[in-house]
């Protein structure tokens, strides 16, 4: 049953074949400046153009500034997953002005699937690009990996942690180093480094291995060279080279990475 009361499979058949993908947003970076008083945007024509070539453009220097005072903002959308299986279930539900405006729902409704269709909301962290959507989901159970709420709270404060998880229902973490079945073909799996408790999400299907990386993987360079952005250093920086790793050996067919498109890995771009 899924939260409606429907039965999704009348015949009780349980296949890796019924777990379905769909991208309900695609990922986009802007990049924005205080100039004067009057906000000015970048744009460039691909994900690592806006993420750390933009940096380098404005002269930036990750070991002398930082990312709160350089004058480079961030504006992210992080790409949003809807899995149809045994359970309904919404990967990084996004920011508040692609949740809050309306736009998720209606993102989700072009699927056919309402909001309180939605049994499970996974977050793969908890930087508000990826999950203060949640309040969108009245009800729906929230994932998110061991520690990660009270990472957002030190980060965030009580309030805005609240506002953004204030529409879950229960919440169930993933133990860290650790994964959790989600349902049939859908397994959350711990991939710390981008955050204390980041995870990743793991859909098999007959034909396809398809893995949700959240920000343990930024874009498609990121994966395939495994070479991480300049705002990681020491201990954060090789307990993300372990996550990324762990990623490579999981073998997906497709990935989605936090703020790119989808991609087969090794194949020509």
């Amino acid at each position: 049953m899924d939260r409606t009361g429907r039965d999704r499979f009348p015949d009780q058949t349980r296949s890796l074949r019924m777990v379905h993908v769909d991208v309900a947003i695609q990922p986009i970076v802007l990049r924005f400046s205080l100039i004067g008083n009057e906000i000015s945007y970048h744009f460039a024509a691909g994900a690592d153009s806006q993420l750390d070539e933009m940096e380098k453009r404005f002269g930036i220097d990750p070991k002398r500034d930082t990312v709160f005072d350089s004058n480079l903002g961030f504006l992210p959308v992080a790409t949003t997953l809807l899995i149809r299986g045994e359970k309904t279930i919404v990967v990084d539900p996004g920011n508040h002005h692609t949740s809050s405006y309306g736009i998720l729902p209606s993102a989700l409704h072009k699927l056919g699937v309402d909001t309180n269709e939605v049994d499970l909301v996974v977050a793969t962290h908890c930087h508000h690009d990826h999950m203060a959507g949640v309040s969108v989901f009245e009800g729906a159970e929230l994932v998110v990996g061991e520690g990660e709420l009270e990472f957002a709270r030190e980060i965030y404060g009580n309030s805005k942690t609240e506002a953004m998880i204030s529409g879950a229902g229960s919440t169930t973490e993933v133990p860290l180093g650790g994964s959790l079945q989600l349902c049939t073909g859908v397994r959350a799996i711990s991939t710390p480094g981008h955050t204390p408790g980041s995870i990743s999400v793991l859909i098999e299907t007959d034909v396809e291995r398809y893995i949700a990386t959240g920000d343990a993987a930024m874009t498609r360079r990121e994966f395939e060279t495994q070479e991480l952005g300049h705002w990681y250093a020491g201990a954060q920086r090789e307990q993300m080279a372990r996550s990324l790793q762990a990623i490579h050996d999981l073998k997906p067919t497709v990935v989605f990475p936090g703020h790119d498109r989808a991609f087969r890995p090794g194949a020509p771009i």
